[in-house]
């Protein structure tokens, strides 16, 4: 019972202190009489959240939508390629500087030559989601494989097992919570990602609503966005969370 409490108190702590910022926020706001169109009281966004839910909603699933698209492509070729560098040196002597120096380009000022290869459709959004995120998961992917103990290895070998046996039973187990690392990082950057790659010529999604909001001076608006994007990467957050309990047993505590 007393555990429940603790965890419970644990639980508000945050939510308090959140709760509490904004009620100085709403305070000073009105206090000192600032316009609304340069910064809002926290009780004009959060009421705009229910007064244009279903506009807001609909912008959020097409934005969420690109977001799992974009991580997707970034995360399979991410784990692929760690694979292959953690285990063979020429793919790390060969690949790994290559992946470095294109993670080195500034990847926004990709965007006007996506559009012009790929369209104005989401494809180029999402490819350009998927370079973002597709790094730090490749960075954690070669960290967990080659964190593996080598004697798991060939002990699996000295045992008949085949190479896919020996990756799905050994490899990919023991390098799966630095993968998982990687993920529940990178989903959220690419929160950020695609609401800012939705401004290039994008008629949906939030991106599209803080475009509207700064034409309009809506600030309210702007900060809703805010509100929901920061939910959608909480929610992907506790869902990679989630996966990764199911996909990890042994790791709970």
């Amino acid at each position: 019972m007393m555990r429940r409490i603790s965890i419970l108190q644990r639980s508000l702590e945050p939510v308090l202190w959140f709760a509490g910022l904004l009620l100085i926020w709403e305070v000073l706001v009105r206090a000192l009489h600032v316009p609304v169109y340069v910064l809002p009281a926290p009780s004009q966004f959060l009421s705009r959240l229910f007064e244009d839910y279903q506009r807001l909603g609909y912008h959020a699933l097409v934005t969420t939508r690109l977001i799992i698209y974009g991580f997707v492509a970034g995360a399979i070729p991410g784990v692929v390629l760690g694979y292959l560098i953690a285990k063979f040196r020429l793919a790390e002597q060969v690949l790994y500087p290559l992946v470095v120096f294109i993670q080195g380009l500034p990847k926004i000022t990709l965007a006007p030559l996506m559009l012009v290869w790929f369209g104005f459709a989401d494809f180029p959004k999402i490819m350009l989601t998927a370079l973002i995120t597709f790094f730090p998961i490749l960075v954690d992917s070669v960290t967990g494989f080659k964190s593996i103990d080598p004697r798991q290895y060939y002990l699996s070998r000295s045992v008949g097992a085949s190479w896919w046996q020996t990756f799905r039973l050994f490899e990919l187990p023991s390098a799966a919570p630095s993968i998982f690392s990687g993920f529940k990082i990178t989903v959220v950057i690419a929160v950020t990602v695609v609401i800012v790659v939705e401004w290039m010529n994008s008629q949906n999604g939030l991106g599209y609503l803080v475009l509207r909001g700064m034409d309009d001076s809506d600030t309210s608006l702007i900060f809703a966005v805010l509100v929901v994007g920061s939910m959608i990467g909480v929610l992907l957050s506790w869902g990679m969370e989630l996966a990764e309990r199911i996909l990890l047993p042994w790791r709970r505590r």
